[in-house]
């Protein structure tokens, strides 16, 4: 984060009288017919190399971004284990990733990938030649912002998401993770995790839902009931901040 420079300290108490007492000395020992003019122009330049020296402290308006460490190639998304997230979801499975695409440009690198976790629901079996299954997907965007800072666009759309606006109090703040982070709740079916570390943006979003699968072929799901419940994705939060750590770690490792 850039800050302000910080003020030069003031004279220190302990060595004010001595500084002013010189300064007197100095004063009396000088010849009383000098000239006012000699003490403006020296005042000026003492205040122009002051200026100077505070313009070289002043952060540049053009200072990219700190990127910290991050860079993003074609493995960036492959490489994600999100195993915290395959123990709540699927641990016996193993996930399929459905896209995985990369784009550079001058100012952004991003990924964006989709990794498909599903578990049959073996205690909803039908008898009617068929099951239920729940299918969650995790979906990963990772933005790398290498002109702009990215942290005001990053506050002021904390509140939107792919299916409009939240309250307020779907918006629930996750301290230690970057520099901010916050989860959104959605709905029971959706939730988005997003950090904020530097330049990056680095999002982790996860849906899920049920489904019949016919062993038939016929996919007539006629008689075969209601689907089995699907957990409140919050219960999969703490899943979530443990795999947004370790999936950092490894996108910084990569540099």
């Amino acid at each position: 984060m850039i800050s302000e420079p910080e003020m030069a300290e003031g004279f220190d108490p302990q060595d004010s009288d001595e500084v002013v007492g010189d300064l007197v000395q100095r004063s009396l020992g000088s010849p009383l017919h000098r000239k006012p003019w000699r003490w403006a122009l020296g005042g000026a330049a003492a205040a122009s190399a002051l200026w100077a020296g505070t313009l070289l402290l002043l952060p540049s308006a053009h200072q990219s971004p700190d990127l910290r460490g991050y860079r993003l190639d074609q493995e960036s998304c492959k490489t994600a284990r999100l195993a915290s997230l395959q123990d709540a979801l699927a641990p016996n499975s193993v996930p399929d990733t459905i896209g995985d695409e990369l784009l550079r440009h001058p100012a952004s690198d991003q990924v964006h990938c989709s990794l498909a976790f599903q578990k049959t629901a073996a205690d909803e079996a039908t008898g009617q030649g068929g099951h239920w299954s729940v299918a969650a997907t995790v979906d990963i965007v990772v933005a790398l912002h290498k002109r702009t800072d990215p942290r005001d666009e990053f506050d002021a759309d904390r509140r939107v998401t792919d299916s409009g606006v939240v309250a307020a109090e779907q918006v629930r703040p996750v301290p230690g993770l970057g520099d901010e982070a916050f989860l959104i709740a959605e709905d029971m079916g959706h939730t988005e995790l997003r950090v904020l570390d530097g330049a990056a943006v680095v999002t982790l979003s996860l849906s899920t839902n049920s489904y019949y699968e016919s062993d038939t072929g016929n996919g007539s799901t006629d008689s075969v009931g209601e689907g089995p419940d699907l957990p409140d994705v919050s219960t999969y939060w703490p899943a979530m901040i443990s795999d947004m750590r370790e999936l950092m770690s490894d996108l910084t490792r990569r540099a």
